[in-house]
């Protein structure tokens, strides 16, 4: 009898969910794209702490388990472009909780990002940094114009000048290694430089969106880890009511007109700014108070998590391709190192080379591996097939998941793809004069594209570069050797650590503490 009350639930819920995986099944056919069979998804959040316990089934053989992979959030970034060799640029993930179809395909992917209205983000992915407050990242249309209009004008040459003196002094203040060898895992922590709090929080960010109401729950009820995150959040969420008052009061006190250091600063600023115009009679144009804090948090998630990240994989990469790093130190050397004036204006559009190796690292270890949009209305997108391009129609609830890596990697780039080479993003004039070869946007989506290009794109590249330049006007970055090894066995040791990553927010990697790089002092003539 307890055996039936307990066993009733899971073979309905297990026939519930097979009849929906067949109802999709059908449905998923009429795209004539070739079908992979989900019993899961990653959008069954009881499924996201359940995941590691059945890691044995990628093991089972004659192919069973291929489809764990795909039940991953940020599968392709493990996957790289793998599934696009076996499958073909569009392929369908058919799941009993919904349909999407993975497309690496540049007309594809250009389509859905310039034609942001009428294919939103749906709703959980939206609020997956929501636990704030509504933000530049978590709204659609009107709402988000609204948001865009405030960040965005953080985002002048201002701030581009600030960060670009503030990111050189503080790559001068970093502990690199130069006496000492440091693992992957230790240049990572190096940068990074957020509060503890926050770095808890990112570690724990998928618990955090299944726990969106733990900070309302008494602590006697939490378990540890659950106490700690609340303790984080809220600790987190009073560093910026603190910041924000104190800005709210530099900007309201009158005769004052403070100069904006940061964006951050300009952002409280330009929403004081919304607040005592005219412009608010009928329509509030300004950001409430939570949708301050939560534009606050993602601009700090953006600026972090994923500078830590980029910069990580960046500086390896060039240990690991010393003919690469070579041909970027020289143009350093000639537009910085060696320059009196190293003015913003005048040496960052100089630095071509420097924005291409980030460029390259972004097109091979991109933070946003998947980015799922979904139609308000029957929408045509061109997909390719073995016999040819086409189009299908997606419905609304079908959702299109923007395959990063697949684009990244795909053969369109070259016999290369898969190689580190920032000079395929340099083009020369005849004159000699170098500039930035920019991708179509089907084929680069770091950054997205359209009109939901990321604000803070410009910013990103001027703080990479700055960076960048600094550290190799003074340091031959290196891979570190093991006992007995040779320059080439440590620097293919790396690179395998390179490909081997996870998605966490950013891009991580899976065996940190297997390579490392070291920093030697250059000398100077």
């Amino acid at each position: 009898m307890l055996a039936h009350i307990v066993l009733a639930p899971l073979v309905l819920f297990a026939a519930l969910r097979s009849v929906r995986l067949v109802k999709n099944y059908l449905t998923a056919r009429k795209f004539g794209l070739p079908i992979i069979l989900l019993p899961v998804s990653f959008e069954d959040l009881w499924w996201i702490p359940l995941r590691p316990l059945f890691s044995w089934v990628e093991r089972l053989p004659f192919g069973l388990g291929n489809w764990y992979l795909y039940t991953e959030m940020g599968w392709p970034m493990i996957d790289g472009n793998r599934s696009v060799l076996r499958y073909g640029e569009n392929f369908v993930l058919c799941a009993p909780s919904g349909i999407q179809i993975a497309t690496a395909y540049g007309p594809g992917l250009e389509h859905v990002l310039k034609n942001h209205k009428s294919w939103p983000q749906p709703g959980a992915q939206s609020q997956l940094f929501a636990f704030y407050g509504q933000n530049v990242t978590s709204t659609n249309g009107a709402e988000w114009q609204r948001h865009r209009k405030i960040t965005a004008t953080a985002f002048n040459e201002n701030s581009m000048r600030e960060v670009w003196t503030d990111a050189v002094e503080r790559t001068k203040q970093l502990d690199l290694p130069t006496k000492q060898d440091r693992s992957l895992k230790e240049i990572r922590s190096t940068f990074d430089i957020l509060a503890m709090s926050l770095g808890f929080i990112l570690d724990n960010v998928f618990l955090t969106v299944a726990t969106n109401g733990v900070t309302s729950v008494p602590d006697y009820l939490l378990p540890k880890t659950l106490l700690r995150l609340k303790v984080s959040l809220n600790e987190f969420k009073k560093y910026m009511e603190e910041f924000v008052l104190h800005q709210m009061r530099l900007s309201n006190q009158e005769g004052i007109k403070s100069r904006t250091k940061s964006l951050l600063e300009g952002m409280v600023n330009a929403n004081e700014a919304e607040k005592r115009s005219g412009d608010n009679r009928f329509t509030k144009q300004y950001l409430s108070e939570s949708e301050l804090y939560g534009n606050l948090f993602v601009f700090n998630l953006a600026g972090f998590e994923t500078t830590a990240s980029t910069m990580t994989f960046a500086l390896s990469y060039l240990a690991g391709n010393i003919h690469v790093q070579e041909w970027v130190t020289e143009e350093v050397d000639q537009h910085y190192t060696n320059s009196d004036d190293r003015d913003y204006e005048k040496v960052y559009p100089k630095l071509v080379r420097c924005l291409a190796v980030m460029h390259e690292t972004l097109r091979l270890a991109s933070p946003a591996p998947l980015l799922v949009r979904t139609p308000t209305i029957v929408d045509e997108i061109p997909v390719i097939t073995a016999t040819g391009e086409k189009s299908i129609a997606i419905p609304p609830g079908v959702m299109v998941g923007m395959n990063g890596y697949g684009a990244h990697l795909s053969p369109r780039w070259g016999h290369d793809a898969d190689k580190f080479n920032p000079s395929r993003f340099v083009t020369s004039s005849e004159k000699g004069e170098e500039s930035l070869r920019v991708p179509d946007i089907g084929m680069f989506l770091p950054w997205l594209g359209g009109s939901r290009v990321c604000p803070g794109k410009k910013f990103s590249q001027v703080e990479f570069v700055a960076i960048v330049a600094q550290i190799l006007s003074h340091y031959r970055i290196e891979p570190l050797l093991k006992w007995g090894e040779d320059d080439e066995t440590a620097r293919h040791r790396l690179l395998s650590v390179l490909d081997d990553k996870f998605f966490h927010v950013s891009a991580h990697l899976k065996r940190p503490d297997d390579a490392g790089v070291r920093f030697v002092p250059r000398m100077r003539a």
